[in-house]
């Protein structure tokens, strides 16, 4: 019997449209009134996650910055896992060299950066092209101004003040154009050691501590809670939902929509996330 749900979002929980289908919706309550616990695994903050979560009614739990912090329904947070100062710094050199790619710092207190404004723009329409392919330039500029994500990014000209301060940094993460330039430069990422260094996109790369992932955050949820790991179902698109795969092997449903090596580490394909994949996964957690 399947105790605890965790999906992904962006690829995953929402369709190509950004939204969470009613079906979805309908499967996820489905769960939770059978008394199956739903979390969230996603690599957005949680700031993020929880406007998503009350445009919709959801309540449930949520694995935020790829297993860097956990939060309880309630909207407390239970676990954080965070960069010493050294690492940070080290990652932060290493990625501010390449000059094509815009870093964003994410953290326990918000999304930093040191880059100018121009370049923080620049970056998010690479982003805004890898979440809206096939859009027109125009509309992608609309999207990212009326993007929250941009108006509440903290900007800081020397980040001298991040490191003197008490604020923890949990992830970085940058966005290209070129899938090969961006395979380059993890390349050179992974040469560090003690981190994740993972993505949501082909485009796109995202580091953690290496004890941040959302498998081994996921693990920890389930040992407290007398969880097996036959009773965990998981649910994901991209390579960084691979550590929930490799720790909860069972029941791990791929989205059709998902990149080759997920779809080759699950136990099962689901639908893709323009035909309720989540809500058929769920399906098949309940029969």
């Amino acid at each position: 019997m399947i105790k605890l749900i965790a999906a992904d979002v962006d690829g995953t929980l929402l369709n190509s449209h950004h939204e969470i289908s009613e079906e979805n919706c309908r499967l996820i309550r489905a769960a939770q009134q059978r008394g199956i616990r739903f979390a969230i695994a996603s690599g957005r903050m949680y700031g993020d996650i929880r406007i998503l979560l009350e445009r919709y009614g959801l309540r449930c739990e949520c694995v935020t910055m790829n297993g860097a912090e956990y939060f309880a329904a309630d909207g407390s947070c239970l676990e954080g896992i965070y960069f010493s100062r050294e690492k940070a710094q080290e990652i932060y050199e290493l990625l501010r060299k390449e000059r094509n790619f815009a870093v964003e710092i994410y953290t326990d207190h918000g999304c930093y950066t040191a880059d100018s404004r121009f370049k923080t723009f620049h970056g998010l329409m690479k982003r805004a092209r890898t979440f809206r392919p096939g859009l027109g330039a125009l509309k992608n500029i609309f999207y990212v101004l009326k993007n929250d994500h941009l108006r509440k990014m903290h900007y800081f000209k020397n980040l001298q003040e991040l490191w003197e301060s008490d604020i923890q940094v949990a992830k970085f993460i940058t966005f290209g154009d070129d899938a090969d330039d961006v395979q380059k430069l993890r390349r050179k990422a992974e040469h560090i050691p003690e981190i994740a260094v993972s993505a949501s996109f082909r485009t796109n790369i995202e580091i953690n501590a290496a004890a941040a992932t959302k498998g081994a955050i996921l693990r920890k949820i389930a040992d407290r809670a007398g969880i097996r790991e036959d009773e965990v179902m998981v649910i994901g698109d991209g390579s960084n939902d691979l550590s929930m795969f490799q720790a909860f092997p069972t029941h791990a449903a791929a989205m059709a929509n998902g990149v080759r090596e997920i779809r080759e580490a699950a136990g099962f394909i689901t639908a893709s996330n323009d035909e309720d994949g989540v809500a058929r996964a769920i399906e098949r957690a309940l029969a």
